[in-house]
């Protein structure tokens, strides 16, 4: 029989290096997605092993800890809010696109805490703790390179649009004819990234404040390594933990996250100021080491800059601290208008959803679609006004919102109380980089590689304090007939669930080709492969949502083509997948606004679809009351199909919501010149000019009409 703990010892091994590290392109979302289902299949691996140990050892083994109640507790409160849920498909998964936090996920990282804690000790936890650092050694250099046009993540990405099954045959060419020094440029020094990687960096995490909050929480346990070298010159574990907290705080300047520098703040001060009381009977010995880690990052960020002082070379040369351009992140983090007051608008809709939802919330990883019945009008004046927001960019908030108050305190109960583990066990790197995290999220939200480390940094101070101790069977004891049997069906339920998890990815891969195809206009092999994606995962919406469009532009072409006869039947599968979307996610407001597209683009085969678009848009604003966007369109319907009078009090709502709406006003002035008010559409039309685009050529042009 194989020894089973080391079995373990290499699964969580494999998750600590490899769920960071993973990516791959060809699936919806490129790192999140690939994250969860990897730690979905080590899950499995390392419950069945768990199992497996203990059914060999002939007693379950379990060891308690003073987490465990208040883990329950917190899984009770996310097992109600999903089965009270406004979505519970949603709650259970958690938000596609997002995936992580769904109940799902938070029963594995629980399992994930309990099977650390009750199988390894001291020896193991020392070497797990050692790859892990490792894996973020080696993140940090890709993070390094990414700044200095080194992108070796897009290599294998582009070495497959040269070599691959699909690829590009202008590529291919491009790419045979250059030279060698070219097709290595190609490969290696070519961003694969829309964003601009090299200004702020995000590895293969996936975003900067990401990776921020994820190499904040490691950088203590470097530190520690640096004191326990005593200052020894010649003590290799001194010049490595040194080099490791280099590399790491230079990665966190790359990222630019003003959260990660906040929560590296928190985090020195946490660690300086409970380490130096530990040793206030020794100052020589930590005054050194304490000093060395103060030292290297002022030099690292006189060199470098950080994204609240200057580099050296900036104040030679007196320039300016460089802000990321609008390409650098997500919208929330740097579109035109600064970040700070769009989450004091999203926290403002977070906390009415709370209010209205106080005890059990909407459902977990519902704020998508919670949100927008509470959103905040002015949150129509930003840049990023019809952007949707699947979270409430503070984790607290997040989860008031989706949980309601069990949720919210059931969850600060389990933070509460694995703080008072890193106490109870002394362990200040620990807490130190766990509460970088609540930092962190206080900002953003929680990602895989993150809250792996949040329920595992518990996990890793319980161990520490643990010798290794021995099984109490025989290992070379001959297995009895039930453990045979027992042993059978644990690894048939195993292979089971992988079998589950490998056809959710690959459906997804399936969705995400067929999504492809529709973006380039070829809906008949779009339809191929989406139709295959919801054979294998028929109750994911956004399948059939995206399958609809697909429906909607054959039958438009059958339309075209007057093959009436096949036209009818493609109208009717697009009509049915979209119902069906909005039948499986009846909350989600993103399924209405693709029935009404679906809609108004059949609405060119039969007039009838207009009237269907505007009962569709007449619901969407009732659970959406502020969204402008929505007001605009409906207010076009309304135009449509003659209704001037509903038209121009919608498009006059329009406005109120968001006053710099260029298109509801010139389409509110051209249905007033329709209607013979034209002193009133010729004050739209210069509001248009004098606020919103002065040199906007089709407003003066209508206006020209008018005088």
């Amino acid at each position: 029989m194989f020894d089973m703990k080391k079995v373990l010892f290499f699964i969580f091994a494999f998750l600590i290096f490899f769920v960071p590290l993973v990516l791959w392109p060809y699936t919806s979302e490129v790192f999140e997605f690939n994250k969860i289902v990897l730690t979905y299949a080590l899950t499995a691996l390392i419950v069945g092993a768990w199992t497996i140990r203990s059914i060999n050892e002939r007693k379950f083994i379990f060891r308690r800890t003073i987490l465990d109640i208040p883990l329950l507790v917190f899984i009770a409160s996310q097992i109600i809010s999903t089965i009270l849920s406004i979505d519970p498909q949603t709650s259970f998964f958690g938000y596609y696109s997002r995936f992580n936090g769904g109940l799902l996920s938070t029963l594995c990282y629980s399992l994930l805490y309990w099977a650390f804690v009750s199988n390894f000790e001291l020896k193991e936890t020392l070497k797990l703790i050692k790859v892990w650092l490792a894996i973020g050694a080696i993140i940090s250099l890709i993070g390094f390179g990414e700044h200095f046009k080194f992108f070796a993540v897009c290599v294998p990405i582009q070495y497959s649009q040269v070599y691959g099954v699909n690829a590009d045959p202008a590529v291919v060419k491009q790419y045979n004819s250059s030279s060698a020094s070219n097709q290595f440029n190609y490969l290696f020094r070519t961003s694969c990234w829309v964003q601009d990687v090299q200004s702020r960096v995000f590895a293969t995490i996936g975003q900067p404040n990401w990776l921020a909050a994820w190499i904040v929480a490691l950088l203590p346990l470097t530190w520690l390594g640096i004191i326990e070298s005593k200052f020894e010159i010649k003590n290799r574990k001194l010049w490595l933990f040194f080099g490791l907290s280099t590399l790491f705080t230079w990665t966190l300047i790359f990222t630019k996250s003003r959260s990660g520098l906040l929560g590296f703040a928190v985090a020195v001060a946490i660690f300086g100021t409970l380490t130096a009381w530990k040793e206030i009977k020794n100052v020589k010995k930590l005054i050194t080491p304490v000093s060395i880690i103060g030292i290297s990052f002022l030099i690292i960020g006189l060199i470098s800059g950080t994204q609240f002082t200057p580099s050296i070379s900036q104040l030679i040369h007196h320039q300016s601290i460089s802000v990321p351009t609008p390409t650098d992140g997500p919208a929330l983090e740097t579109g035109g208008t600064e970040s700070g007051a769009i989450r004091a608008i999203v926290w403002k809709g977070a906390m009415q959803v709370w209010l209205h939802y106080p005890i059990f919330g909407t459902g977990v990883e519902t704020f998508a679609y919670s949100y927008p019945m509470f959103r905040p009008a002015e949150h129509n004046l930003v840049s990023e006004w019809d952007f949707i927001y699947n979270k409430a960019h503070n984790e607290y908030l997040n989860f008031a919102a989706n949980t309601g108050t069990f949720g919210l305190l059931s969850y600060l109960v389990f933070v509460g109380f694995s703080i008072y583990i890193f106490f109870k066990t002394k362990n200040y790197a620990l807490l130190a980089g766990f509460v970088s995290l609540l930092v962190s999220n206080f900002f953003g939200f929680s990602v895989v590689p993150t809250q792996i480390e949040l329920f595992l940094f518990p996990a890793i101070a319980v161990a520490l304090t643990i010798n290794n101790e021995q099984s109490t069977i025989n290992k070379h004891s001959k297995a009895s007939f039930l453990q045979k049997i027992l042993f059978t069906l644990v690894l048939i339920a195993i292979s089971y669930f992988l079998i589950i998890v490998y056809q959710y990815w690959q459906a997804d891969v399936l969705y995400n080709h067929g999504k492809a195809e529709n973006s380039v206009s070829k809906p008949d092999l779009a339809v191929k492969y989406l139709n295959n994606a919801i054979n294998l995962e028929p109750s994911q919406a956004t399948y059939h949502s995206e399958i609809a469009n697909s429906y909607t532009s054959l039958a438009l072409a059958a339309y075209q083509q007057k093959n009436a006869t096949e036209a009818g039947q493609l109208v009717n599968f697009a009509v049915n997948e979209s119902q069906k979307a909005i039948a499986l996610s009846p909350a989600n407001p993103n399924y209405k606004r693709a029935e009404f597209g679906v809609f108004i683009n059949l609405s060119s085969i039969s007039p009838n679809f207009l009237i269907l678009a505007k009962n569709t848009l007449i619901d969407a604003v009732k659970t959406s009351p502020t969204d402008a966007k929505l007001y605009y369109n409906l207010g076009l319907v309304y135009a449509r199909t003659g209704d001037i009078k509903n038209a121009l009090a919608t498009l006059q709502k329009t406005i109120q919501l968001k006053a710099n709406y260029r298109d509801a006003r010139l389409a509110y002035a051209i249905l007033l010149i329709n209607e013979k008010q034209n002193t009133e559409a010729k004050a739209q039309l210069e509001y248009i000019l004098n606020n919103i685009g002065p040199n906007d050529p089709l407003t003066k042009q209508t206006l020209e009409s008018i005088r």
